[in-house]
């Protein structure tokens, strides 16, 4: 099993399944999968079981997720834990929003399954663990449909249209917001980019180019030495932009008048 792949594999599983779609989750659960949710006494053993007790489930929650970063530890060849951590929101009918701060916990083994063409190794999950620990509501199963009464939400933020998956040079693996980045930089004499958030830094193992090929069209080059979101820019002179956290990034001049008109472009759009 490669890290890489059932890392994103693992945050694909829980994305959908806060889109409401289950099928990706009940595709790569074992016979024998063990599910321990996030409040008390939620706990189910059993794929049967488990699919039986999501199909009686009936809601009309929506979710919205923030960042992931997730982590991998190997404690056997044909086995790999996955642990996620992530925001969540629960949107009520009522209109009320109740955020949760959640690690999810994955155990993935490979088990040897004989196909048409041979033998060969599939991925499953055997064990789900959510954090997520508050007072059980006894009304609800899965869902918690009636947590809403306990508590009064945040106001909700903008739902983020784009991702983007990097690893860090810490080879933690983070889920960001593409709205949440100001701008990424290449770092001086070393293959790698260090991606300027509003709250954050990270240090990724990445050239310029590369990054600029796997998201093209969210951010601009408006310099050899990095790419800015354009959601960002407050200001443009000769020759520099502001950033919304006042950050000034230079820009050459033969690509001025170029960047400046994209930049006027971008923002009668909204």
């Amino acid at each position: 099993m490669k890290t890489d792949d059932l890392i994103r594999r693992s945050i694909f599983i829980i994305t959908e399944y806060y889109k409401n779609n289950l099928e990706p989750f009940f595709e790569y659960i074992s016979d024998d999968v063990l599910w321990l949710g996030p409040a008390e006494r939620q706990q189910i053993q059993g794929k049967d079981t488990l699919i039986q007790t999501w199909s009686r489930e009936k809601h009309t929650l929506t979710f919205t997720m923030g960042n992931i970063t997730a982590l991998c530890v190997s404690p056997h060849t044909h086995v790999k834990e996955i642990i996620l951590h992530y925001d969540v929101l629960t949107h009520y009918p009522s209109g009320n929003i109740v955020p949760h701060d959640q690690l999810l916990h994955y155990t993935w083994r490979e088990r040897r399954v004989k196909t048409v063409s041979g033998w060969e190794y599939r991925p499953e999950i055997v064990m789900l663990h959510i954090s997520n620990l508050w007072k059980y509501d006894n009304r609800d199963t899965i869902y918690p449909v009636h947590y809403e009464d306990m508590t009064l939400p945040p106001q909700p933020p903008a739902k983020p249209d784009r991702f983007v998956i990097v690893k860090a040079s810490d080879l933690s693996v983070h889920r960001v917001a593409a709205d949440q980045i100001l701008y990424i930089e290449t770092v001086k004499r070393a293959a790698k980019l260090r991606i300027h958030m509003t709250d954050d830094t990270l240090t990724i193992n990445e050239t310029l180019h590369e990054f600029e090929r796997k998201y093209p069209g969210l951010f601009l080059r408006a310099h050899a030495g990095y790419l800015l979101n354009p959601a960002h820019v407050r200001k443009i002179r000769r020759f520099f932009v502001t950033l919304s956290d006042g950050t000034q990034l230079p820009v050459p001049e033969k690509k001025y008048t170029q960047v400046k008109k994209i930049l006027l472009q971008e923002s009668a759009k909204e």
